[in-house]
């Protein structure tokens, strides 16, 4: 594989481009393919795109030859086709990294994810997507089932000793879906990171309030303190012992910004990629509570 494809904010900080950036990636992110095998109804991969993010190719040798320790993580995004361990594999060996290496992929066999470990992959991130096996094959098309994508975190779990899984609230879940899913993963050990569904071409967002609620119960579930009440799916009442002040930025693997995945650069922002200022918090807070009922025992 001679070239890879480099996100657009990615491409800037190794000096690839000279492109202006909002806000720096605290992961550097790259990714494997060409064409998708998939044809997940959500997903708005384009000839140069990924969602909102433009990934223009470049040489491989070139892209690995200016990492430095200026980022936190390497994340290689890779598309769903035949042969796509093998590129993984021969990029992630290039790199001979001194930074800890994430993979974003679909289910793979656990031959391949040893092989991957023992090229240099840190941990695995896998695009369950949907809260529910029925919103899981109404949306996801050609690609592994919702059984093996769920053998493939308890998999990957295994393997690496951590494993992430990418849930998009916006599908058509209620509430208690989408909880309910994150208790049964983080149960298990599985990190989950939060996208919300944003199309780029028509479609509505999630309400803001209701995603900040799904973002605080995250938070919530991942600290063990949160406890819900739900009245026909919608989330009515949330206990907590106190506020995440990290519940709004971007989650997944440690050091993963996203910069504007899934938002516009002027707004409005779904996941932070950096630190919230104090309004900006307070501002969350807020439409939260204009969502849900919060009871808590600490400000």
């Amino acid at each position: 594989m001679d070239r890879i494809r480099v996100s657009a904010a990615t491409a800037s900080l190794l000096e690839l481009t000279k492109w202006d950036v909002a806000v720096k990636p605290t992961t550097l992110y790259l990714m494997v393919g060409e064409r998708c095998s998939g044809a997940c109804r959500y997903c708005t991969q384009g000839r140069d795109f990924l969602s909102r993010v433009r990934w223009p190719p470049f040489p491989v040798e070139d892209v690995i030859s200016r990492i430095d320790g200026s980022a936190g993580r390497i994340c290689i995004q890779s598309l769903y086709y035949d042969g796509v361990v093998d590129d993984i594999a021969e990029v992630v060996e290039k790199m001979d990294a001194h930074i800890p290496i994430s993979v974003s992929m679909n289910p793979t066999s656990r031959e391949n994810m040893l092989r991957l470990k023992k090229a240099g992959v840190e941990r695995i991130g896998i695009g369950l997507d949907c809260c529910t096996e029925e919103l899981f094959n109404k949306w996801k098309k050609n690609v592994p089932s919702w059984d093996e994508y769920m053998k493939g975190l308890k998999t990957a779990k295994e393997v690496f000793g951590n494993a992430t899984a990418h849930i998009i609230i916006g599908l058509g879940e209620s509430d208690e879906e989408a909880v309910e899913i994150m208790k049964m993963l983080f149960q298990q050990g599985i990190k989950v990171a939060l996208f919300a569904y944003t199309p780029v071409h028509g479609g509505l967002p999630p309400d803001m309030g209701r995603y900040r609620a799904m973002q605080l119960a995250r938070c919530l579930i991942e600290k063990g303190k949160g406890d819900f009440v739900f009245k026909d799916g919608k989330l009515h009442e949330m206990h907590a012992d106190e506020i995440c002040k990290d519940a709004f930025l971007t989650s997944g693997c440690p050091s993963c910004n996203r910069p504007f995945y899934n938002e516009r650069v002027r707004g409005p922002l779904y996941n932070y990629p950096r630190k919230l200022k104090d309004n900006e918090f307070k501002k969350a807070i807020d439409e939260v509570k204009k969502y849900v009922r919060i009871h808590t025992s600490a400000p």
